[in-house]
């Protein structure tokens, strides 16, 4: 929905509570509002308290995002009503202390702070989407894809946490030889020959795959992985000081 685009009321409803009475709002925008003197009425705030808390959560820099100012019907005619968002509810009552009233009064409040908001949730529920409304193949369906949405969680923690098999060890290992050879020229070369030379060239090749992906031996790649490790491998270079070394020596057969 657009910044710009009026923000207003398109259903509203009391909702017993607590001995007492919520407004509920639903607005063009999907969300539901509650109005915010219906509930320090509810919790039992004397006039003075709840003006000020009225103040407060129009200057809270958290809470005030959440406030809207609504023309709504009332016994006493339409009036501007000030009404806060459901979800910034539980943060408002939570910042009402206890220790700041007394009795009855603050076990309300303690009411409030747990279970308002869900209260007036269910309120705004449609009837075919509680969960005592819903038929047997629709439930089903629920169980099913709650079922597969576990196992493709458990698919992907393998994934993240599996590493690869000796299969898959193997490939990495020949890519990363192929990978060596075409740089060292070949086999019949003064560098690959160079035993010293080459595994200072492998060893290069391994220490940068293990810090790229955080391992301690391209044995341990993660499954997920592994594509990647192949991909890695075909486009790494050596150091640029290895790779002079290894064109000298190579250079040296050809005088």
């Amino acid at each position: 929905m657009s910044n710009t685009e009026q923000i207003y009321p398109v259903e509203q409803k009391l909702v017993p509570f607590n001995g007492a009475e919520l407004l509920g709002v639903k607005a063009n925008d999907g969300k539901v509002y509650v109005g915010a003197r219906w509930v320090c009425d509810g919790i039992g705030l004397r006039e003075g308290q709840r003006n000020n808390q009225l103040t407060k959560i129009q200057s809270d820099l958290v809470l005030k995002r959440g406030v809207r100012k609504f023309i709504l019907p009332t016994n006493s005619g339409e009036q501007e009503v000030t009404v806060i968002e459901l979800n910034f509810l539980p943060l408002w009552v939570a910042k009402i202390s206890p220790n700041t009233v007394e009795g009855d009064v603050q076990e309300c409040l303690i009411e409030y702070q747990l279970k308002a908001k869900d209260v007036l949730s269910a309120a705004f529920i449609p009837d075919s989407f509680r969960p005592e409304n819903i038929s047997r193949e629709v439930r089903a369906i629920f169980v099913l894809d709650d079922k597969i949405q576990n196992l493709d969680s458990r698919v992907e923690h393998l994934e993240n946490h599996t590493t690869i098999d000796y299969g898959q060890q193997q490939k990495l290992k020949k890519a990363g030889n192929s990978k060596i050879l075409s740089f060292l020229g070949g086999k019949k070369t003064a560098a690959y020959k160079d035993r010293s030379l080459r595994s200072k060239t492998y060893k290069a090749l391994w220490n940068d795959y293990q810090e790229f992906f955080e391992i301690n031996s391209y044995n341990n790649t993660y499954t997920k992985n592994f594509e990647r490790g192949i991909q890695y491998i075909s486009r790494w270079t050596p150091p640029s000081n290895l790779m002079r070394e290894i064109e000298a020596t190579n250079g040296q057969t050809l005088f």
